[in-house]
């Protein structure tokens, strides 16, 4: 226990003069040296009502002052070592990722690797960023897996709506600009005041953005000039390609067991092609790396080698919360008080 204003006890410099008080107004030594016949009837009370009265506001006055000087439980801090990171991932989800040629499509065998990616992370901030057209900060990041898993499990190409004009295609630029301002924004608001609550100091973490994608950008700002923003705030972007790396004709499949072409304007079928260029420059520009998945076992290996990126050691400090501890002083007072006050009338009633 520690007490968090400790000038109070300088209060208790007025115990003596509380004794000399009470002497003072009582004046037994006036009353027993004058009267023997006073120290006969009251001598054996003596003790019982003079000298345990005044023990008892003693005690009783050094409890108050204890209350005072503000007791709490003492604090233990423990400093630990954990490696973190924060990833922001960029998540595809325009109605190409229903294509087929991976199976049963895309965005099924992404969701299902990503899933397991996510649940092997144990001091990682993740965040996650659905685009098609425009993209959205679908989870901020956060230490809840659960939620983020929730969240990767729950999204499908529905998730925006990409019958809205200016909705649908690919803004893979845009989605690494989010990306940015979510890294960037938690460091601005979140680090101090999140290390004075659960013991995180604020020290910077190593940034991360994970891109996943089928297509090639057509949509918003150009994708290099988001990654050439990425470097200045040393942020690594790894990019994913998934999909047939010789292209495919994007459809899917009915319940009729028909194949559904997605259509141009012409009325020819859209081909899913791979702008490898862009996606390895924008990896090589922030020091990341570009990977290709054609199939579900190529999109597993992937992510576990992006398990095992570097990570930031940051210095944690665990500390006990600090409870008052008044309420021990307080009862004791209020025990004490009855008895104090009983004896202390006893001693009027009997003129001593």
């Amino acid at each position: 226990m520690i007490f968090l204003s400790p000038y109070f006890f300088f209060l208790l410099v007025l115990v003596p003069i509380i004794i000399w008080i009470d002497f003072r107004a009582r004046k037994k030594w006036v009353y027993f040296r004058s009267s023997p016949l006073l120290q006969k009837i009251y001598g054996n009370g003596k003790w019982k009502y003079f000298y345990l009265p005044l023990f008892l506001k003693i005690v009783i006055f050094s409890l108050f002052v204890c209350i005072l000087a503000h007791p709490v439980s003492s604090s233990m801090r423990t400093d630990v070592f954990k490696k973190g990171i924060d990833i922001a991932i960029v998540f595809d989800i325009s109605k190409s990722m229903l294509a087929e040629d991976i199976k049963p499509n895309r965005i099924t065998v992404a969701k299902k690797v990503m899933s397991d990616f996510i649940s092997h992370f144990t001091s990682d901030r993740l965040a996650i960023i659905l685009f098609a057209g425009k993209p959205f900060l679908s989870t901020p990041l956060t230490f809840d897996y659960t939620a983020l898993v929730d969240a990767v499990e729950q999204m499908t190409t529905d998730s925006i709506r990409q019958d809205i004009p200016g909705f649908s295609g690919t803004a893979m630029g845009d989605g690494l600009l989010v990306a940015l301002d979510t890294l960037k924004g938690d460091e601005k608001t979140s680090p101090r005041p999140l290390g004075e609550r659960s013991g995180v100091r604020a020290i910077e973490r190593r940034k991360v953005i994970i891109v996943l994608t089928d297509g090639e950008a057509n949509m918003g700002i150009n994708p290099t000039i988001a990654a050439k923003l990425a470097k200045e705030q040393g942020v690594n972007i790894y990019t994913l390609w998934i999909g047939d790396p010789a292209g495919t004709d994007l459809y899917v499949t009915d319940r009729f067991g028909e194949k559904q072409y997605f259509r141009d304007q012409t009325g020819k079928p859209i081909r899913a092609t791979l702008d490898e260029k862009t996606l390895t420059e924008i990896a090589d520009i922030t020091g990341g790396h570009y990977y290709n998945a054609k199939n579900e076992n190529s999109l597993t290996s992937i992510f576990q080698e992006l398990e095992k990126l570097t990570k930031t050691e940051v210095k944690t400090t665990s500390i006990t919360v600090r409870h008052p501890e008044y309420e021990w002083f307080l009862w004791s007072i209020i025990f004490l008080l009855p008895f104090w006050l009983w004896l202390d009338f006893r001693r009027f009633e009997g003129g001593i």
